[in-house]
């Protein structure tokens, strides 16, 4: 049941505060999903516990449960744009397509030539897919290291020397963490490849190597929520290791 039908059923019991708070939560609803009930009780010129006699009067517990309501209302709201669903298999085909057909010598011969690989990931997919990139290379004997933590990372960076390589693995390229150790390492002068969005970003600016995609967020709710197809990183897996086989 939505907010709007649980006010009509119990809106003969309302008076004339309560009404005037449900209109304002009605007209306002994306604004009071993130207000408390103190900044709406001083919109509405009210006590905050006129507010919460006003949510018991319609049968929820309190405020927070009208912020429920309001989000499921909202979610329901959003629509899906036909061309959406095309563009998103356009993207995934052009880095299908860039990954059989792009030059990626340096990138194979770094991979190829050094001793040690580390995979730092910034974010759960790209870490996923870092763990996925390691699985891959293991068929050919390449063992790579994921990074777990700072720490971790601070004890390879006193170990590493100019044999090793590190692959970056940013959605945005823009992370302050993965930006700076790509700073770091171009002073030290090691190896680096890059993974992630092709838009000049500045992860692509300091490392040796980058491979990029192109995805489209788009709106997945009325929450100001973005969604963007990650399945590029795998896909990019997989081809560079089967590139390296043809390597």
């Amino acid at each position: 049941m939505t907010l709007e039908k649980l006010v009509n059923q119990y809106y003969d019991k309302l008076n004339e505060n309560d009404k005037y708070i449900w209109q304002y939560i009605y007209h306002h609803q994306q604004e009071c999903q993130k207000m408390s009930i103190q900044e709406l009780a001083r919109i509405c010129n009210v006590s905050h516990t006129t507010i919460i006699r006003f949510a018991k009067k319609i049968g929820l517990d309190g405020y927070s449960d009208i912020k429920m309501y309001l989000k499921w209302g909202l979610d329901k709201k959003f629509t899906f744009h036909g061309q959406t669903l095309h563009n998103v298999v356009a993207e995934l085909k052009q880095t299908l397509h860039m990954m059989e057909t792009h030059d990626f010598d340096n990138v194979l011969k770094y991979l190829d030539e050094s001793y040690r690989i580390f995979i730092y990931a910034t974010g759960e997919v790209q870490y996923h897919a870092a763990q996925e990139l390691k699985r891959e290379f293991v068929y050919r004997k390449k063992i790579m290291h994921v990074i777990e933590g700072r720490t971790e990372l601070d004890t390879i960076l006193h170990k590493a020397d100019e044999h090793d390589v590190f692959i970056l693995i940013s959605l945005s390229g823009e992370n302050s963490t993965v930006v700076t150790l790509a700073k770091v390492l171009q002073k030290m002068k090691m190896k680096t490849i890059g993974i992630g969005l092709d838009n000049q970003n500045q992860l692509s600016k300091y490392c040796n190597e980058y491979i990029g995609f192109k995805t489209s967020a788009f709106d997945i709710s009325s929450n100001d929520k973005k969604y963007c197809c990650t399945g590029h990183f795998f896909i990019i897996v997989s081809m560079l290791f089967l590139r390296y086989l043809e390597y």
